[in-house]
């Protein structure tokens, strides 16, 4: 691929980056589907579970192979707590953790939650509403591509649990048309 150039009267060819480039931004505006609560995922850490993290994990996804996904928000949810605390947090497959080989980094370096529900949001894109605290604002969307996930975590502090607590992860963005193939540059 090249352009004209007018003041040297030459094609100037253009790096595969550029093509990338706007490959990566035609994928964000061929919009597929919506990303709400209809896609939301919940874990259920049940009673009796002793402190320390819970290893059974809930994932959203994994994207499929013609697709990729682009979220703006990620609202997770946890419960009110009498018997032990449960914290969440959430891990994004495509973002490796240099200090662990799991299912990526972590979001927020400390898990949230305490002794009574709460609600809190990570928020990827600077036209998102802002309900985050600052630092948990990315600037641009989270995109996942074929095969990444979402991995709701929870962790459990205080005391073994006295019931049964679920924790909720809500994606809020969209679907898009896979145009770049993982592996292009």
């Amino acid at each position: 691929m090249a352009v004209y150039d007018n003041d040297t009267g030459y094609l100037q060819v253009l790096p595969i980056q550029a093509l990338t480039e706007a490959l990566v931004k035609a994928e964000s505006v061929h919009s597929l589907a919506k990303l709400d609560a209809r896609n939301a995922v919940t874990l259920t850490v049940p009673n009796g579970t002793a402190t320390g993290v819970y290893d059974t994990r809930s994932k959203l996804g994994p994207v499929d192979s013609d697709e990729v996904w682009f979220l703006t928000v990620i609202q997770v949810d946890t419960p009110a707590q009498s018997g032990g605390i449960t914290l969440g947090n959430f891990r994004v497959s495509s973002w490796e953790d240099p200090d662990d080989d799991s299912d990526g980094q972590l979001f927020w370096a400390a898990y949230q939650g305490g002794a009574v529900a709460g609600t809190y949001y990570a928020e990827f894109h600077t036209g998102a509403p802002v309900l985050a605290l600052p630092g948990d604002q990315v600037g641009v969307p989270l995109r996942l591509g074929p095969a990444d996930y979402v991995q709701l975590c929870a962790r459990i502090t205080t005391a073994a649990l006295t019931a049964d607590r679920t924790l909720t992860l809500t994606p809020y963005g969209w679907k898009g048309k896979l145009l770049r193939h993982p592996s292009s540059s």
